[in-house]
């Protein structure tokens, strides 16, 4: 994700070739990106607020003048006159919910989707992956707290009922062997609710209906484009669960302008900043897609509920080479959870400077997790920022009746075509997304997380991101347990630097515990970029 950008981030190149670098994101996979839809229309041109051409005008006059300017209507123009009645079904889709490289079969994973607890296990006896309502059907336990049994059926941890890969009920322990509980097994009211699954490009998706099988088999997961697949290409990937709303983390990745500052010396820089006049070229229920003018060109397009794709082409020369066009693919997809959480996996990809980024080939020597300790600075440099914005547009929302999409023009000001794409999806959100994901019995009542988590819990990457990286996992307790080694050296050492009667074997043992106690602490510091490391803006220089 991130380390894919950061080296380019650092290379020098003229003023006409500067990069506004976005960051976020290995799975193989198939799609091209298809040809965008024409516009059945002329798109109108966009219109931007400009200051009075009097001089002399008073600033109340300028505010008054901004006010009236409606910005939302320009998006709108964009659009046409498309009608606002075409809904958008949410729960007629395929939604990843984990990189299926971070799942363990052994063990049974909790997952939410659309507001709904679901459990994710592999059956071995189908060799498939299984999605299930995460409560038992005796007494409703989190079938998540269960295990994988002998026979490979989920097993309830509560009473020990279990369950094949079809949800049928294969065992209870506490039934007769004769009469009327011993036909019980057989009800279906004994069975785990099923949702429909596929792995699909190292994903593991989730149709979240239980009775849209057929609607499901008929329907494709969002792809990957065809670029993943090809040898010139390198790819990565990372999944972090973000305490803020579905709607601020597609906007956020709407807004590749946010880059420079947000990611400062991460994938971008305050200096690179300039000007980047977006143009809607299609738009629909389905999603839209845009993109700019000029060198680098960043193409982008939304395939709706929540697969978001950029594309950066950047033509430069290079010594002895020459010519080059340099391809980035960040492709998102930002699984709403629940309201106020959202799961964020990026599969990025790109046609250079592949040596630096994980890989299967022997010269590709820098392991996953430590791209994942750059791609996590990434979230960290956004996540106070989005905090912060999406506590006021809560607040917003709770001072009257209105949908915040629908005033999200007079809310905010964005006078700028770099806003454009933002105003893109609000767009959407209120015209086809019923300003909202579709969720599962969730009261509007229910504080979301950013309003109630502090710093150090939105930033905590242990619980968000580590726990749920099969790579971090292991690195951070390999980490771990070579740092209790060396502590042992260190004591070890010191004990038996007394022991020698010559001066220079005493010598030598104390150097030895000075180095593992060095090493050791070296293993302390570094598996903070597992757990938490603080992120101020201001003291990045």
């Amino acid at each position: 994700m991130a380390l894919l950008l950061s080296t380019t981030a650092n290379i020098t190149t003229s003023p006409r070739k500067t990069l506004p670098f976005f960051a976020t994101g290995t799975p193989k996979r198939q799609i091209t990106v298809k040809s965008l839809q024409k516009r059945s229309k002329n798109l109108s041109p966009l219109r931007v607020a400009a200051p009075p051409s009097d001089p002399a005008a008073s600033d109340e006059e300028t505010v008054r003048k901004d006010e009236k300017e409606d910005y939302g209507s320009l998006v709108d123009d964009e659009y046409g006159k498309e009608s606002s009645d075409s809904k958008f079904s949410w729960r007629d889709h395929w939604y990843p919910v984990s990189l299926v490289e971070d799942l363990d079969p052994n063990l049974p994973t909790p997952f939410q989707l659309l507001g709904r607890d679901l459990v994710l296990w592999f059956d071995n006896n189908s060799n498939k992956w299984v999605a299930f309502d995460d409560k038992c059907p005796h007494r409703l336990a989190p079938l998540s707290e269960g295990r994988i049994d002998e026979n490979g059926h989920l097993q309830c941890s509560y009473h020990g009922w279990s369950f094949d890969g079809c949800g049928s009920c294969t065992r209870i322990p506490q039934a007769a062997s004769e009469g009327p509980e011993a036909r019980a097994i057989q009800s279906p009211r004994a069975c785990a609710t099923r949702f429909p699954t596929m792995v699909s490009q190292g994903l593991l998706f989730v149709w979240p209906d239980e009775n849209g099988q057929e609607r499901a088999n008929a329907t494709k997961p969002p792809m990957l484009p065809d670029d993943f697949d090809k040898p010139e290409f390198s790819s990565v990937t990372i999944q972090r669960d973000l305490f803020y709303g579905y709607d601020t983390l597609m906007e956020n990745v709407s807004d590749p302008s946010h880059i420079d500052f947000a990611h400062h010396k991460v994938t971008g820089r305050r200096d690179r900043a300039k000007p980047l006049p977006f143009k809607l070229e299609s738009s629909g229920h389905w999603g839209f897609a845009g993109a700019n003018d000029g060198n680098p060109r960043i193409s982008a397009k939304f395939v709706a509920p929540c697969y978001y794709m950029n594309k950066i082409e950047i033509d430069t020369k290079l010594p002895v080479v020459g010519d080059q066009k340099w391809i980035i693919w960040i492709c998102s997809f930002n699984v709403p959870m629940a309201p106020g959480k959202t799961r964020s996996i990026v599969c990025s990809a790109r046609n250079f400077f592949q040596f630096t980024m994980p890989g299967p080939a022997w010269w590709q020597v820098v392991p996953r997790w430590h791209e994942h300790w750059t791609s996590n600075k990434v979230y960290d440099g956004d996540m106070i920022v989005l905090q912060g914005q999406e506590k006021i547009f809560l607040s917003k929302s709770m001072e009257g009746s209105e949908d915040v999409n629908k005033e999200y023009t007079k809310i905010t000001f964005t006078p700028t075509q770099a806003d454009r794409l933002v105003l893109a999806f609000r767009n959407w959100l209120r015209r086809h997304g019923n300003s909202q994901p579709e969720w599962f019995g969730f009261s509007s009542q229910q504080p979301s997380p950013s309003t109630v988590l502090s710093k150090c819990q939105m930033l905590d990457r242990f619980e968000q991101h580590t726990l749920k990286c099969s790579s971090c996992r292991e690195a951070y307790s390999a980490f771990q347990t070579g740092q209790k080694f060396l502590i042992g050296a260190t004591v070890a050492f010191c004990a038996t630097a007394g022991i020698p009667s010559d001066l220079q074997s005493r010598i030598v043992l104390a150097g030895l515990a000075l180095v593992s106690a060095a090493l050791a602490y070296a293993l302390h510091e570094l598996q903070k970029n597992f757990v938490f490391v603080d992120y101020v803006h201001a003291e990045i220089d």
